[in-house]
């Protein structure tokens, strides 16, 4: 039979018992829960706020099964309708099984909303890209995390929406989801070594690098910050990076710290992510 309310409760009350036995007993009974317990279970832990909670192998390790089926679900989406807001928030799950993804899009909401008012009736794209910049930059205080570069929390958005810090592809992710709720043209530029956004003016993108600020670029700039990396220059790498190589970065930027770091199962998830993401 499915557990009641009340055991599902009791049981999110005993997972704060950091105790070795504890969480080896408790294991062992998810071991016995159906699917359908589990999730819930999981569930209930992201909906309410507690104090820190030991999550069993066997929860954890359903978790990660789901994450699989999600991703495979996203992959397999049609291009028009492969969503980089659930891609990454997928891949945040990934480290965070117990972080309530939707209050970070609810974030996303409200950070836009304000930022439609301050926009106000701004026409221009100079306008729109400069107070697109401050807002983000100059009055949240997002930047890039240049003292630790290679911390794996500047990966997941879930972090760098609560930080205020990350590297260039995930403070891009957020000028592109901050775009898409504005209907505002902004695009993924995933340049070799570095990631940019654009804005398609009429008169011709506006690059900007939300790493350093939303400093804008010209094409001349690309081109010097790829060079500088070690790469040759094509103005093909000035195309729009569609949501499913973005995602598929992000697993390569993640994979390249475990790698560093030590983490062999982690690497072995994300490389299963990251088939999933390619094959879809």
């Amino acid at each position: 039979m499915p557990l009641t309310e009340a055991q599902i409760e009791a049981f999110c009350l005993l997972l704060e018992d950091e105790r070795p036995s504890i969480t080896a007993a408790l294991d062992r009974q998810v071991g016995g829960f159906s699917e359908e317990d589990r999730e819930r279970l999981l569930v209930r832990l992201r909906g309410e706020k507690r104090g820190p909670v030991v999550v069993p192998p066997a929860l954890g390790e359903h978790h990660q099964r789901m994450l699989e089926r999600a991703f495979s679900d996203w992959a397999v989406s049609p291009p028009g309708e492969l969503d980089l807001e659930r891609g990454a928030f997928l891949l945040a799950s990934y480290a965070y099984p117990l972080e309530d993804m939707g209050r970070y899009g609810a974030e996303l909401d409200r950070m836009a909303g304000t930022l439609r008012l301050r926009l106000g009736g701004a026409a221009s794209p100079g306008e729109i890209v400069e107070g697109m910049a401050e807002y983000l930059h100059g009055e949240l205080r997002f930047d890039g995390d240049r003292e630790n570069y290679y911390d794996s929390q500047n990966s997941y958005l879930n972090r760098v929406l609560d930080r205020r810090r990350g590297i260039p592809i995930t403070l891009s992710a957020v000028y592109l989801l901050m775009g898409q709720r504005l209907g505002l043209p902004f695009r993924g530029v995933g340049m070799p070594g570095h990631f940019i956004v654009k804005y398609e003016a009429p008169g011709g993108p506006i690059f900007l690098d939300p790493f350093e600020g939303g400093h804008r670029l010209s094409v001349q700039d690309c081109e010097g910050i790829v060079r500088g990396l070690g790469y040759h220059f094509d103005l093909r790498f000035l195309q729009e990076t569609p949501p499913r190589r973005i995602v598929e970065r992000m697993l390569n930027n993640l994979i390249g710290i475990f790698q560093r770091d030590g983490g062999e199962d982690k690497i072995k998830r994300l490389m299963r992510y990251r088939e999933i993401v390619q094959r879809g």
